[in-house]
């Protein structure tokens, strides 16, 4: 039997370097059925049609709903993944999403989110309630798990790490455009759970998100933009929080989010007349979107669909380490083994205490640095007396299943 043809769309606007470097792991994916979709401004599109066997669609709206729309009406896949430009998957992501999806009463899944340290989850399993305001589930389990609704909350996805049943968002009408940006993927997976769909949580699914800098954030996350966020939270509140909790919702999340402003002020990341011009536009984005009463329905096209066909991986998967400062050759190895089609991760552990931290570089390799005694989880003791070899199987041990199916090779280990 064949595995489920996936359609992996990704959303890029004004940002083509990340887009690249999202484009070069997605090309690292070691899954037999798929087809990527890019939905980009022009300088995104450029980028997309240089990778060969991508779909690009041309999209210059500043509305991340209705480009997603396009991404899914164009898709061919009976599963819609969905992605983060300045994001990374790791290569055994679309696998351990259609392990989830063999239960066929299952609509949509959700896995776990890296932060931009590479180790510490920046969003796990969760519920959301009727306010949009979201509460994280404790939990750590190894396989698939059902999280079902609880009270007047409903499970979570988030947009950079999610697929759905392309059936199920044809029918529940896609994405609501009246969300520009902020709560959008939120809000249709909690109708879709409101009407019954079932929801699987899958901690093997892993996305790296780097949190680029876009139109709404700097780089290090301090706010640019903050108009549409609000708007999108009084969408929220309108379309899902009963009336008689609008007003208190309302106050609870201006109240919030000028607070988030004032502490980067606080900290040096707004000078205090951008932080009180941010708090007007807040306000003035709120008020727009309580203007937003009525959704537009999609217009979903009858193209007939084309048919995502299996292909074979030819990547090896494999791991080589540095020592002895042999660092150079390590790295220059490394690029040349990507060139020629495999899936490299670089263990660079030095004597030192460092914090540990894993990134995907743009030259395509999985690169893990820090120092032999440092923390690489953030649980871990600011110390630790410990071996490379030690350091590197503790490595090796929390990859296992995720950067790839089968245990990593080693090349030229010393």
């Amino acid at each position: 039997m064949q595995p489920p043809a996936f359609s992996l769309i990704i959303v890029s606007r004004h940002r083509p370097d990340w887009l690249r470097r999202c484009l070069k792991a997605v090309g690292q994916l070691d899954y037999p059925r798929f087809e990527t979709i890019v939905v980009a401004c022009p300088a995104g599109e450029e980028v997309a049609k240089a990778v060969p066997g991508t779909r690009v669609i041309g999209f210059d709206v500043a509305n991340i709903s209705a480009a997603r729309n396009a991404g899914a009406d164009a898709a061919w896949g009976d599963i819609i993944a969905f992605l983060d430009d300045d994001s990374v998957p790791e290569p055994t992501w679309l696998a351990h999403l259609a392990l989830a999806f063999a239960d066929p009463e299952v609509v949509q899944v959700g896995g776990i989110t890296l932060g931009r340290n590479g180790i510490s989850v920046q969003h796990g399993a969760a519920l959301v309630d009727d306010t949009g305001h979201s509460h994280p589930l404790h939990m750590a389990p190894s396989e698939p798990v059902v999280i079902h609704p609880k009270d007047h909350c409903r499970p979570r996805l988030h947009g950079t790490n999610m697929a759905l049943r392309r059936a199920a968002l044809l029918e529940h009408g896609g994405f609501d455009t009246r969300f520009a940006f902020y709560l959008d993927e939120t809000d249709l997976s909690y109708r879709i759970s409101r009407e019954g769909g079932k929801t699987v949580f899958q901690p093997k699914a892993v996305v790296h998100h780097a949190s680029g800098a876009s139109r709404f954030r700097q780089a290090d996350r301090t706010p640019r933009n903050v108009f549409e966020i609000a708007a999108s939270a009084a969408v929220f509140h309108l379309t899902h929080s009963p009336t008689s909790k609008r007003d208190a919702a309302q106050a609870a999340f201006l109240s919030e989010r000028r607070n988030w402003i004032l502490r980067h002020m606080q900290t040096g990341g707004l000078p205090p007349d951008r932080a009180w011009a941010l708090i007007r536009d807040l306000d003035a984005g709120y008020a727009a979107g309580r203007s937003r009463v009525t959704r537009q329905p999609v217009q979903w096209s009858i193209l007939e669909r084309g048919d995502i066909v299996p292909t074979t991986s030819r990547a090896g998967d494999l791991c080589l380490v540095t020592s002895g400062g042999n660092g150079k050759d390590i790295h220059s190895k490394a690029r040349d083994l990507v060139a020629q089609g495999n899936r490299v991760t670089v263990l660079d552990y030095q004597r030192t205490a460092r914090f540990h931290h894993v990134r995907f570089t743009q030259d395509g390799v999985w690169l893990h640095t820090g120092g032999i005694y440092g923390k690489e989880m953030r649980t871990e003791p600011m110390f630790q007396k410990s071996s490379k070899e030690e350091r590197w199987r503790q490595t090796l041990d929390r990859l296992a299943g995720i950067r790839s199916i089968d245990p990593l090779n080693f090349v030229d280990k010393t």
